[in-house]
């Protein structure tokens, strides 16, 4: 297991090294990588895909990426690659999490991560951390890398949290790969209804979060008037 273990870290160390500075240097915007993967010719689903499974590592914005599928792509096919992409990186995540720099990892997460969640997050096996977990994917103010980083220190099983991942990653993906399919023409009525949806997510798991973690916001506040 170990050595599985370091080869798949071995390869996600490479494609960070080759891609990640492409990445850097033609921008953060979705036009920009949209530019970038279509000089790849053919190839530009798998080096979608391959941004898509290494960028989150260094906390590289998976909205950026999602409206740049859409572009690319259109909905259906954007969504298909987002989704693979996004399953494979956080699998990788949870094993660099697991089995490497677990010391580092914990001390990242003990900065960013509010004490009342990261209560719940050493909670997190079974039935109820499968359900954070989706509900935790659906916020998109909570840090995708850093979720997949978390749970690799917890105890939740492998394949639970591959399933929780996927079912809490499908709206997200769906409306921002929406918003980059209609974003070609930002003057149509289906561009500001995916604005709308848009705003309906953040505004919904917004209310969502306050209801279920009513410590952790009144802890922020606390923090903050202080």
């Amino acid at each position: 297991m170990q050595e599985k273990t370091k080869a798949i870290i071995g390869v996600a160390a490479l494609g960070i090294i080759t891609i990640l500075p492409a990445f850097l240097f033609s921008g953060t915007s979705s036009q920009g990588i949209q530019q970038l993967i279509t000089s790849f010719g053919v190839f530009a689903p798998i080096a979608y895909i391959a941004a898509f499974v290494l960028l989150p590592v260094v906390f590289f914005p998976v909205a950026v990426l999602a409206v740049a599928g859409g572009l690319l792509f259109g909905f259906g096919f954007g969504s298909l690659y987002t989704l693979i992409g996004a399953t494979i990186n956080c699998t990788l995540m949870f094993l660099l999490s697991r089995s490497v720099g677990r010391m580092k990892i914990q001390a990242l997460v003990e900065q960013r991560v509010n004490p009342v969640w990261q209560q719940r997050l050493k909670q997190s096996g079974g039935r109820s951390g499968f359900f954070l977990l989706i509900i935790l994917r659906l916020i998109p103010a909570v840090p995708y890398g850093l979720i997949n980083y978390a749970f690799g220190l917890t105890e939740m099983r492998f394949w639970p949290y591959i399933l929780a991942s996927v079912i809490g990653i499908i709206p997200g993906t769906l409306v921002f790969i929406n918003l980059g399919d209609k974003s070609l023409d930002i003057t149509s009525p289906s561009f500001w209804f995916a604005v709308g949806l848009i705003i309906a997510l953040f505004v919904f798991t917004m209310l969502l979060g306050r209801k279920l973690f009513p410590d952790a916001n009144r802890k922020q506040n606390e923090e903050q008037n202080t």
